[in-house]
């Protein structure tokens, strides 16, 4: 776009003007003959338009040359100065156009006023606590549930089914573990959502698979205590009941005396009637009669075989062992947890972690429902030894009895 293409109308009619005025100057010098007094054609006609255009202002139309030379300047100072570039060209913006924006930001900042202006109705705002404050109450709230979280799994945990193995040495006071036999096997099973213990007595001449002894058929399970000590005799039970050992405990007579010492002596209603000699005195038991025992009683009354049964014997043997969960479950044997625990794993040999004392404590205060069952059979001799052969209905029966699930039904 050249320079006359951006000029306005007027001003492109002031140049047209300018440009005549000095062909009529030019014209006028060459022709000298022309009276001065007269005016050219061109002079008149350049008046007559000046006067007449409606464009021009009254200083305009009166001093042709000074608004000639201004014009003139102008046009000097146009070409010194440096053109910036124009705004890109726009549409301008109607008049209703116009009025519809100004109503709408009327409409928006009426709307916003009346949003900050405070509601009369509404209650004034409560004071928040200081942030100190919130975020320690979101840190205990986080510990809190963290703690139940915690809790439950726990809980979970150890209200799951539990089989515990408790090996009776036969090894005397002062003789050592080593080379002694099993003189009693209960295998017991605590499920403490159905409130269910299973109480497996295993007769020490019972005929059964020893781990240890591979090159033989089978043998007296007490025989695997000799051989293979406290792991073979795991493996020799697991093999007959087809349960999974958990914990296990190795009681001597003189540890079993400690023990009952160490939780405060027990009580313990006699179920046969019967006399046994004790290491410091002779005991006389009565069928249906409490007695609070000591160490000593109670292994008098534990080991007892000779007016019956080794199955009645190893039901004493549990009476005395619930007797003694019964009195650490109690408020006044908590306090004696601690010390029985320990000396439980160190003279003992026990293996059971807490959760797994958890568990049987908790099947112990809930009262279950003791399930006794025995290894039936009849005696058998092979090579001229005497056996237990169990019978095969017997074991299946208590196969399937263990084979309980979380809650106590079989599987």
């Amino acid at each position: 776009m050249n320079e006359e293409q951006r000029l306005s109308r007027v001003e492109r009619r002031k140049r047209e003007l300018e440009l005549e005025q000095a062909e009529a100057e030019r014209q006028h010098k060459d022709n000298d003959s022309h009276d001065q007094g007269e005016d050219s054609p061109v002079e008149s006609e350049n008046r007559t338009e000046e006067s007449e255009h409606p464009f021009l202002t009254q200083d305009e139309r009166h001093s042709p040359n000074q608004s000639q030379q201004g014009k003139n300047q102008q046009g000097r100072d146009r070409k010194k100065t440096v053109r910036t570039p124009k705004p890109k060209w726009r549409l301008p913006l109607g008049k209703g156009s116009k009025r519809k924006r100004e109503a709408r930001d009327q409409k928006a900042h009426s709307a916003e006023a009346k949003r900050r202006e405070p509601r009369r109705d509404t209650p004034p705002p409560r004071e928040q606590p200081p942030k100190e404050k919130r975020k320690r109450r979101g840190w205990k709230g986080k510990a809190a549930l963290l703690l139940l979280l915690v809790t439950v799994i726990v809980g979970y945990m150890a209200t799951n089914p539990f089989t515990f193995l408790v090996m009776g040495s036969d090894a005397r006071v002062g003789e050592s573990l080593s080379g002694s036999r099993t003189d009693s096997l209960q295998l017991i099973e605590f499920v403490p959502r159905s409130r269910t213990v299973q109480n497996v007595s295993i007769p020490r001449d019972t005929y059964t698979a020893i781990p240890c002894e591979p090159d033989r058929e089978g043998d007296k399970i007490t025989h695997a205590f000799a051989y293979g000590g406290a792991t073979c005799t795991v493996g020799a039970v697991e093999g007959l009941t087809e349960a999974s050992v958990d914990g296990q405990i190795v009681i001597t007579f003189e540890t079993f005396m400690e023990l009952i010492d160490t939780v405060g002596g027990v009580n313990v209603t006699a179920t046969h009637s019967f006399s046994e000699k004790g290491f410091n005195q002779t005991y006389e038991y009565t069928e249906g009669v409490s007695y609070s025992m000591d160490g000593d009683m109670a292994l008098a009354y534990a080991r007892h075989r000779k007016s019956d049964t080794d199955g009645a014997r190893s039901s004493r043997q549990t009476e005395v062992m619930t007797a003694v969960a019964d009195k650490l479950a109690s408020p006044s044997g908590w306090t004696k947890i601690p010390a029985t625990y320990r000396f439980m794993k160190d003279e003992m040999g026990l293996e059971m972690n807490p959760l797994q004392m958890a568990s049987v404590g908790l099947t112990m205060l809930l009262r279950p429902d003791v399930n006794k069952m025995q290894v039936e059979g009849q005696d058998a001799y092979i090579n001229n030894v005497y056996y237990y052969q169990p019978n095969e209905e017997s074991v299946q029966a208590i196969r399937d009895a263990l084979d309980l699930t979380l809650w106590g039904t079989v599987r």
